[in-house]
């Protein structure tokens, strides 16, 4: 049986003047249960595990208690202000006292942006600084020179950093690994773990995540010290969202989307997905439908991923077509609806799909649009998130009781093959004509779309099978 948390206002938490102003400001007005179960931990220095679902209210349950330790140490000994911020425990040149590691830009962005709000009455200046990949280095480095105690970084561009000796960390106390079931699989995996070691080994460690693959078991095993396990499956969910699924034929898709666009006033929606050449080609035929859409992708500059998400955040664009580079961690205020024009490939992925819309008590919408070929898989992703929802059928969209014939896929050119010779003169000259260019693919290589990864160990959580 699932417990109901003891409701407490923030007040509860005894923050800083700084840190209660700024609550106050920004309009928080209840913290949610993750805030709840996780502050009091952090606040006494503990390592910290937590799973709680995407839109939960997680960046603010470390952002909160990390800051005001920086604002107000020892607070209860009551030590003057001119005490408090001793200049030799002040973060040096180049050095960092908080790092938070995430996967993407746009993370990395929207949680500094956090930082920033949430410290912006404390004196002196709390300095947070985002490093992340596909833009050019030598700004990131100079912000660096005057140290950061906060750094938000993905771990491709922190590894950029170490190597050009940008970046000390013998002054971090507090690691933070945002979107941990993310981070332990492909390359990030291996960054992560090159990055541990560079760490000084007496340090907080706080980590969160969605899901618990096993392949996250070793790095907690390694890095944490008895931590505190908080898992929100305990705790009853009063998420608000409403989820439809609805069948079609393949080839009539677009032409359900276009209808269900027409014929509802939703404000805005965010549509996913599986393919960046999707994204871009769905913008097209629903420009030709009169629906003016945006794409936003791995294959984007930075620049126009940021605009793209700016305006839509802001309410100039209604629709934004993305693939799972939104799923994770993007707080899109009263967003209403959710589409999925393709399904993803984790049964993971969905629940942040599904997060997206929803958050923070709101009213959300999530439909799933799924032909012949994506029944089975479908089911998968039921099965694994415990879910059984009724298929629809639109009146005039009905499906044919024999799939119809999927499109064959134009084959794809053969590249001439390049020996070592060749290959190596390829690469300088992409590099003299654009820097930054290989750094960039690195990043869109990582930001691929997420393969298929079953939860398992699901016993450490508590749940019974």
């Amino acid at each position: 049986m699932k417990n109901h948390p003891l409701k407490a206002g923030f007040e509860s938490f005894s923050f800083s003047d700084e840190i209660s102003s700024a609550i106050n400001q920004l309009g928080f007005k209840q913290p949610t249960e993750i805030q709840l179960k996780t502050i009091p931990v952090i606040l006494e220095g503990k390592d910290v595990l937590a799973r709680a679902d995407t839109g939960s209210g997680k960046t603010a349950a470390f952002a909160l208690p990390l800051l005001d330790n920086l604002s107000n140490q020892n607070i209860y000994s009551q030590i003057g202000r001119s005490k408090r911020f001793n200049a030799a425990e002040r973060v040096h040149s180049n050095c960092v006292r908080i790092l938070v590691l995430v996967p993407t830009r746009e993370l990395a962005i929207q949680v500094a942006d956090v930082f920033n709000q949430l410290s912006q009455n404390i004196e002196p200046t709390i300095s947070c600084q985002s490093v992340y990949g596909g833009v050019k280095i030598n700004p990131q480095m100079k912000a660096l020179r005057g140290g950061a105690d906060v750094l938000v970084a993905t771990p491709g561009r922190l590894l950029d950093l170490v190597n050009q000796n940008a970046i000390k960390f013998n002054q971090i106390k507090t690691l933070v690994i945002d979107e941990v079931d993310r981070l332990m699989k492909g390359d990030f995996q291996e960054e992560i773990e090159q990055i541990i070691k560079l760490l000084p080994n007496k340090r907080q460690n706080l980590m969160f995540t969605a899901t618990f693959p096993d392949s996250i078991t070793h790095l907690i095993r390694e890095v944490m010290t008895d931590p505190e396990i908080v898992n929100m499956d305990e705790f009853i969910n009063e998420s608000k969202t409403v989820q439809r699924v609805i069948t079609v034929n393949h080839h009539q898709k677009n032409d359900l989307l276009a209808h269900l666009l027409h014929e509802n006033d939703w404000e805005q929606v965010l549509i996913f997905c599986s393919a960046k050449r999707t994204c871009d080609n769905l913008v097209k035929k629903l420009e030709k439908r009169s629906i003016k859409a945006v794409a936003m992708h791995s294959n984007k500059e930075q620049s126009a991923r940021m605009t793209a998400l700016k305006n839509f955040k802001s309410g100039d664009t209604r629709i934004l077509i993305a693939t799972d580079v939104a799923a994770r961690g993007l707080d899109i205020e009263q967003l209403p609806c959710v589409i999925n024009y393709d399904l993803p490939r984790s049964p993971n992925d969905y629940v942040h799909r599904v997060g997206r819309t929803g958050r923070a008590g709101q009213d959300g919408l999530v439909i799933s649009l799924i032909a012949h070929h994506e029944y089975q898989h479908f089911s998968v992703i039921e099965r694994h998130n415990g879910l059984a929802i009724e298929r629809e059928v639109l009146e005039g969209f009905e499906v044919d009781d024999v799939p119809p014939p999927l499109p064959r896929k134009s084959p794809k050119k053969k590249k001439a093959k390049l020996n070592k010779k060749q290959k190596a003169k390829q690469d300088s000259e992409v590099q003299t004509e654009n820097p930054t260019a290989p750094l960039l693919e690195k990043e869109k290589e990582k930001e691929k779309d997420i393969e298929t990864e079953v939860a398992v160990n699901a016993h450490i959580w508590g749940k019974k099978r």
